[in-house]
C-alpha cells in the first residue's frame, strides 16, 4: 500500500442549471481555478448523458457505451488530476500538446421515469443537466 498525506485546500460548490453541458461548464471552471488535485462528488438528475462501462483486460478494453436521452437521476464520486498524457481509457490517437484536467467520475444512475428498477453504474463521460450539484475538494 501506498501513502500520501494530504491537507484540505479550497471547496467549491457548483449548481448547475437545466441545460448545462456537464464537462464543457465543469473543465473551463477547473482550468481557471487550477485545481491540480480534488476529489469531486456530483448529485443529481440530468436529461441526457453518456455513460461507459468496462475494463481492461489482457484482449484490450471490454467497454459498453450507452447513451440516454431520458431523464435520469445519478450519485457520482470522482478525482480531478493533470496527467502528463492522456489517460489511456480515451483510446488511440488522442493526443496533447500540454498536460489537461482529468475529472474521472464513477457513478450510479437511475432507471428512466417509470423504470425505476433498473440502476446502472460506470463512468460519466458527458450529459445536459436538469438540475445537479457538485463539489470539489481540493486536495494539496
Amino acid at each position: 500500500m501506498k501513502v500520501t498525506e494530504r491537507k484540505l485546500g479550497r471547496i467549491f460548490h457548483l449548481q448547475f442549471e437545466r441545460g448545462d453541458h456537464f464537462y464543457g461548464e465543469l473543465n473551463p471552471f477547473v482550468k481557471e481555478k487550477n485545481i491540480r488535485s480534488a476529489s469531486v462528488f456530483v448529485f443529481g438528475a440530468m436529461d441526457t448523458l453518456d455513460m461507459i462501462t468496462g475494463f481492461k483486460s489482457t484482449q484490450g478494453y471490454d467497454v459498453d457505451r450507452r447513451h440516454f436521452d431520458d431523464r435520469r437521476e445519478l450519485v457520482g464520486l470522482g478525482t480531478i488530476s493533470w496527467p502528463d498524457k492522456p489517460p489511456e481509457a480515451f483510446g488511440e490517437g488522442v493526443t496533447w500538446t500540454e498536460p489537461q484536467p482529468y475529472i474521472h467520475i464513477h457513478m450510479a444512475v437511475s432507471g428512466a421515469p417509470g423504470k425505476t428498477e433498473e440502476v446502472l453504474a460506470g463512468h460519466l463521460s458527458a450529459g445536459i443537466t436538469r438540475g445537479l450539484s457538485v463539489d470539489i475538494y481540493e486536495l494539496i
